[in-house]
């Protein structure tokens, strides 16, 4: 069927697998999803289940929705494969997701670049690191899983992901899956215009650049590809001529780098982005090693009155991660902190699954599962009982204004710098 769905504590979740996308849809729409039947009696429907939910005008609005983006046909069939859950009460009562929507998928932490605020420390590899990576099978076998417990949403990243052997068959894969790929690149590979002509639906590319003049990008990378960056983006547009996706730039700002943000936009307008996402430092990974590059709270403040004059002066989509973090009030999870380990989840190299990729840094404290000795399914019932889920609000955050939306910000961040769980993210200067 076009509609896969699964239910969940606050209605059900619905993917579109022709437009790849989720439709979150609430209790009430899912009861009328679940109960309509072919040829059936509407008003008949409406005064047995519903008359006491809604009005009738509400009703029927509903219905030539539904209809309109074809989740039921006009002789009332529906379109939607509602997947099975064991474990649905479990998730009902903890008013927990039963999967999350989005999967960052890191396929190797092989890399050409060596680049200073790389959280995972790629590089080059040796083949014993290389061999205790996951094998292609066992990465195919998760897109089954994925699929089996209504993810569609993946994120291919690394290292280069590109470096992957059989990334292509692996794209296939999730393409075949009907999932909404995205693939975090560099785009310094061998073989870019061999890729570019695979027939695979891709939704984006996120490429990383973090400088827009060669000295610069050079001592970023640690190695002398400029030019090549360039040639490939050329590519890149050619391929959007043609095909269907959103190419957003990607930079990691450091306390140097960021005061080309005017020239960041110039750059991106300059080889057509769909968007921009800007991301501070993390003391993670390779950062670690460069402590002079780490953003004060003052910085981090002028770089959000910075991006927000860009905003008004350009049509690109531009998002920086600061505070107040907008997640909006979709009823997906509850709890405080980010959607990291509730809505989203990242899967290493190595096969562990962690709230996100900052968290390799803590691996063995908040490892949720390894898929090489679990399934999914048994490490996503065993997170949600787990502290990272549990973490009762920061006092601080308690009046504030866009605690709904913000729900306290970054728990990587908070964590890395408390060592501990339940305060709000240290680069919030809201008082």
């Amino acid at each position: 069927m076009r509609f896969i769905g699964r239910i969940e504590y606050f209605g059900s979740l619905i993917y579109d697998t022709q437009r790849r996308e989720y439709i979150p849809i609430d209790q009430d729409g899912t009861n009328i999803i679940l109960n309509i039947k072919p040829n059936i009696d509407i008003d008949n429907l409406y005064y047995k289940y519903f008359s006491h939910r809604f009005s009738y005008l509400n009703f029927k609005s509903f219905i030539q929705l539904i209809q309109s983006i074809e989740i039921i046909d006009n002789n009332y069939s529906s379109n939607v494969e509602i997947l099975s859950n064991e474990n649905l009460e479990f998730y009902l009562n903890n008013r927990f997701i039963s999967s999350p929507l989005k999967f960052h998928i890191a396929l190797t932490y092989e890399c050409l670049l060596k680049c200073k605020h790389c959280f995972s420390k790629s590089g080059k590899k040796t083949n014993e690191e290389l061999n205790q990576e996951l094998s292609t099978q066992k990465i195919l076998d998760f897109l089954d899983e994925l699929k089996n417990n209504g993810i569609f949403y993946v994120s291919f990243g690394g290292g280069e992901p590109f470096l992957k052997k059989e990334f292509i068959e692996i794209l296939k894969k999730a393409d075949q899956n009907k999932m909404n790929i995205s693939i975090s690149t560099s785009l310094i590979f061998p073989d870019i215009e061999k890729f570019l002509q695979e027939n695979i639906n891709i939704q984006e590319f996120k490429i990383s650049i973090e400088a827009v003049n060669a000295k610069e990008y050079n001592n970023i990378r640690g190695k002398n590809i400029f030019e090549t960056l360039k040639k490939n983006l050329l590519l890149i547009n050619e391929y959007k001529k043609y095909n269907k996706c959103y190419v957003r730039f990607s930079f990691v700002l450091n306390k140097y780098n960021y005061t080309y943000l005017p020239n960041f936009l110039s750059f991106a307008e300059q080889f057509n982005a769909n968007g921009i996402t800007f991301y501070p430092i993390y003391n993670v990974g390779r950062a670690e090693e460069y402590p002079e590059l780490l953003l004060s709270n003052q910085e981090i403040e002028k770089i959000v009155r910075i991006i927000s004059n860009m905003k008004e002066r350009t049509k690109i989509d531009v998002e920086f991660f600061g505070i107040p973090m907008k997640f909006g009030k979709n009823g997906l999870y509850e709890s405080f902190g980010c959607g990291c380990a509730k809505t989203t989840a990242y899967l290493s190299a190595l096969g562990d699954i962690l709230p996100s990729g900052m968290f390799l840094k803590y691996k063995d404290k908040f490892s949720l599962g390894n898929i090489k000795e679990k399934t999914l399914k048994e490490i996503w019932k065993e997170n949600a009982k787990k502290e990272i889920n549990k973490i009762d609000q920061d006092i601080k955050c308690q009046n504030c204004t866009y605690i709904t939306e913000c729900r306290g910000g970054c728990i990587f961040r908070s964590f890395d710098k408390y060592q501990k769980l339940g305060y709000k993210d240290p680069i919030c200067n809201i008082q």
